[in-house]
C-alpha cells in the first residue's frame, strides 16, 4: 500500500490504528447516510455498529504472513471498508465466522463461508434448518426423482457402525425443510464423492487442511449443506430483504438471531471401549429419517443379511481506469 508523505515515519502498528479509525468512520458515515435516503434496509435484529466494531479488533489482531505486519497496514483501506459495507449490507458477522476477509495481493476480499449460507438462506429463502448425512460404502441409499417437481426424494438410507469410515466415503446427502411451509416436500441435494472432492479442491488448501484430513465427514455434510442452501438464496430476491429486514416495529417472521457455533465434533477413543461394545454396536445399524435427516436405530427385522472449503480463492480485482474512483477510495 502506497503511504502517503505524513505516513512514511510512521510504524506499521500506527499506521494500522490510523486506518482502523478511518475505516471505521467512512463505513459508518455511508451506512447512516445510506439508510436514512432510503437506498439500504439492514437485517432485522442485525447492529451494524456493534459488528464493525467486533470485526475491526478481530482485523486488529491479523498480520501479513509474508511481512508478518498488521494486515491493515498492508492493505488498501478501501478495500477493507468495501469487505465491510457488504458484511453488513448481507447481516454477516465476522466474529461468528459467517464470514472471512481474504488477502488477495494488497487488497482485502469479502468471502461468505459456511454459516453465513445457511444464516443467508434461512433469512432470504424461507429455508429451514438444514440437516446432512455421509454416505458410506455398504450403506443402504436409495433416491427418486419426482417426476412432478424434478426433486430428488431420499427413501432410504440404512447404515450399519461398521461401515463408517472416512476412507469409504462415497457421497453425502442433505436436506432442509421449508420454514414457511412444513407439508411441503423438503429440498434435498445429494453429492457424490467426486463431486464433494472437485468443490474442495476449488479452495485454498485443495481440501488438504487439518479439518478435511481428521474430520473428513463434517466437511463433506457442510459441502452438501453449502451446495442445497444456493437453491434458497439464488432464488431469493431484494424483497425478501426490505419486507422483513427493515426499520419498523412489525416483526413479519417473528425472526430471531441465529447462534452461530461452529458444528461440535464428538472424538471417541476406542481403544478406551470394550471391544464387546464395539461389536454389538456394528451389528446395530441405524436409520436415517428421510423426512427429517435425523438417526434412528434399525428395528431387528430389518437388518440386512449377512451383516464411507477454504476459502475459494477470489478473484483479482479489476484495475481503474486512471481517473476512476471506487465508492470507498479512502
Amino acid at each position: 500500500m502506497a503511504n502517503s508523505n505524513n505516513q512514511l515515519a510512521l510504524t506499521p502498528e500506527q499506521v494500522a490504528t490510523k486506518n482502523k479509525q478511518m475505516i471505521e468512520a467512512n463505513v459508518t458515515k455511508r451506512l447512516d447516510a445510506m439508510r436514512k435516503a432510503g437506498g439500504i434496509a439492514l437485517p432485522k435484529h442485525y447492529n451494524a455498529g456493534n459488528e464493525l466494531t467486533l470485526a475491526l479488533l478481530e482485523l486488529s489482531e491479523m498480520t501479513d504472513k509474508a511481512t508478518n505486519q498488521p494486515i491493515l497496514s498492508v492493505v488498501e483501506p478501501s478495500s477493507v471498508a468495501q469487505s465491510l459495507f457488504r458484511m453488513c449490507i448481507l447481516g454477516m458477522s465476522l466474529s461468528r465466522k459467517q464470514c472471512a476477509f481474504i488477502k488477495y495481493g494488497n487488497r482485502l476480499n469479502f468471502q461468505l463461508q459456511y454459516h453465513g449460507r445457511i444464516a443467508l438462506a434461512k433469512r432470504f429463502g424461507g429455508a429451514g434448518e438444514p440437516r446432512a448425512q455421509v454416505i458410506y460404502d455398504g450403506d443402504e441409499f436409495e433416491y427418486i426423482i419426482d417426476t412432478a417437481t424434478g426433486n430428488k426424494v431420499v427413501t432410504k438410507h440404512v447404515q450399519s457402525l461398521k461401515n463408517i469410515d472416512n476412507t469409504k466415503i462415497v457421497g453425502a446427502w442433505a436436506l432442509i425443510p421449508y420454514a414457511d411451509d412444513p407439508d411441503r416436500q423438503p429440498f434435498v441435494e445429494v453429492m457424490t464423492l467426486d463431486e464433494i472432492l472437485r468443490a474442495w479442491n476449488q479452495g485454498a488448501t485443495h481440501g488438504k487442511s487439518g479439518a478435511h484430513t481428521n474430520f473428513t465427514q463434517e466437511m463433506a455434510k457442510k459441502t452438501v449443506i453449502g451446495r442445497a442452501c444456493k437453491l434458497f438464496i439464488t432464488s431469493s430476491d431484494d424483497s425478501g430483504m426490505y419486507e422483513y429486514y427493515t426499520d419498523n416495529n412489525n416483526d413479519l417472521r417473528n425472526d430471531k438471531p441465529e447462534e452461530q457455533e461452529p458444528d461440535k465434533v464428538v472424538v471417541v477413543d476406542l481403544d478406551a471401549v470394550p471391544v464387546e461394545k464395539i461389536e454389538q454396536a456394528a451389528e446395530n445399524p441405524v436409520v436415517v429419517d428421510t423426512e427429517t435427516g435425523e438417526e434412528t436405530a434399525a428395528p431387528v427385522d430389518d437388518l440386512p443379511e449377512g451383516d464411507a472449503p477454504a476459502p475459494a480463492p477470489v478473484a483479482a480485482p479489476e484495475k481503474k481506469e486512471p481517473g476512476k474512483t471506487g465508492l470507498f477510495d479512502l
